[in-house]
């Protein structure tokens, strides 16, 4: 009778090798029986292999081959190794969706205090409309109040623009009306409660993390009288009440300028090239966006400044050096009471147009300049369609221009903006909006 090894699958080949000899050694003795020190060697391990999980055999009663292959031991030729299963984890994940956003940008409403509409029933209905378009900024070019200088000018402001203020947060501008006559210092307690009270509240609790402000971060002490000017090699009116601020939102950076006139160009080429490069510096950082009150481009003011002429040539020359060389996206101002638009490529080559091109690329070789001045002041004679153009310097870079009350609005989309100016017509109750003009760049 032969006597049955008991061979466990995972017992290594050496454990089943010396199983089988057992057994064979058992037959040469007859068949009847091992001698007892081949039982005991066998019956040891069968012990052994009692001790570990049984797996089932192949068929045949062997041992399955892939469970005693040697992991260490090399493939047999023309048969290569399969690859290894991807990491899933390791696959490339989609890029994420563009940063989308909104701002919209208009000036010279000059709100008369204790009248929200001084006879021009407009500087009522833009909030209305700016409310429509839902923004998520709002930015001005300045002359928020026609004299600044009145006691509780700018509660008047908050009051006539409650609903849009109370919904959207506000980045102001300075303009001359806001300076003139001691103005300034009325014009300063308003921006300061604007930028850490009301944006806020506005806002809500993540104001502190999704907007980074930087207000009086330059150091310097700037005089404050132009009878006594100082620092005139980088403040080119010599004088500085330091309202200027810059701040970042998602993937844009913003300098609010102190420039009133030509005579209140106030903001020091130090901070602005300061800001520029932090923006510069920061690759997340895809768009800067200046706004001030008075224009270094336009089509109705005069080119070179005189002591009686609020001319374009001082302001352009202040800072447009450094604008080209921080790639500025685009410049916003007022003052002038139109809409006009510029594109200025760094080497100076003329752009005029007629009509003008549909898109523009984000190449960082020229910068946009928007006069946006509809908010309600005044408009120009001959103002239907556009008052008359002055053939100037700024003439050759010219792309469109326009005449009536309006507001400008940018959405961002990534690297892309979608820029277009919107006219209103009529009263709270009561208006009509219309695209004059619209263009993307990217």
């Amino acid at each position: 009778m032969n006597r049955p090894c008991k061979i466990a699958g995972l017992l290594a080949a050496l454990l089943l090798t010396a199983a089988c000899e057992g057994e064979m050694r058992c037959q040469g003795a007859g068949g009847d029986g091992c001698t007892p020190g081949q039982d005991t060697a066998v019956d040891d391990l069968a012990e052994t292999s009692e001790s570990v999980e049984a797996r089932p055999d192949t068929p045949d009663g062997r041992p399955d081959p892939a469970e005693t292959t040697d992991p260490d031991a090399e493939a047999p030729e023309g048969d290569a190794p399969a690859d290894p299963p991807e990491d899933p984890a390791e696959e490339e994940e989609p890029p994420p969706p563009p940063v989308t956003y909104s701002f919209v940008v208009f000036g010279d409403d000059q709100m008369a205090t204790g009248n929200c509409t001084s006879g021009v029933p407009e500087r009522l209905a833009i909030p209305q409309a700016i409310l429509e378009l839902a923004p998520t900024l709002l930015l001005s070019t300045g002359d928020l109040m026609d004299h600044g200088y009145d006691d509780g000018a700018y509660d008047s402001f908050q009051t006539c623009y409650a609903e849009m203020l109370a919904t959207i947060p506000f980045f102001p501008t300075g303009g001359n009306h806001d300076y003139g006559s001691g103005a300034v210092w009325n014009y300063k307690d308003y921006v300061e409660e604007q930028l850490f009270t009301e944006n806020p509240a506005v806002w809500g609790p993540t104001y502190d993390t999704d907007f980074d402000v930087f207000y009086e971060d330059d150091p310097t002490d700037y005089c404050t009288s132009f009878s006594s000017p100082c620092h005139q090699d980088v403040v080119p009116s010599g004088v500085s009440f330091k309202t200027f601020f810059a701040y970042r939102y998602e993937n844009a950076y913003f300098l609010s300028f102190e420039v009133g006139t030509v005579w209140w160009t106030n903001t020091p080429t130090t901070w602005v090239e300061d800001h520029l490069d932090r923006a510069r510096s920061d690759p997340a950082i895809r768009h800067i966006f200046v706004h001030l009150h008075h224009p270094q481009y336009s089509t109705t003011m005069a080119e070179v400044s005189d002591s009686d002429t609020d001319g374009l040539d001082r302001v352009r020359e202040a800072y447009e050096g450094l604008f080209r060389q921080y790639d500025v996206t685009m410049v916003f101002s007022g003052h002038a009471h139109v809409y006009d638009r510029f594109y200025v490529p760094d080497d100076g080559t003329p752009t005029r147009s007629r009509p003008p091109p549909p898109s523009y690329p984000n190449d960082g070789n020229a910068v946009h300049y928007i006069v946006t001045g509809g908010g309600g002041g005044p408009l120009p004679s001959g103002c239907s369609p556009a008052p008359g153009e002055r053939e100037e310097y700024s003439y050759d870079f010219s792309q469109q221009r326009g005449c009536g009350y309006h507001v400008t609005l940018v959405e961002v989309e990534g690297d892309r903006l979608t820029v277009s100016i919107i006219g209103v017509s009529g009263n709270e109750d009561s208006y009509t909006t219309d695209v004059w003009d619209t263009f993307t760049i990217e």
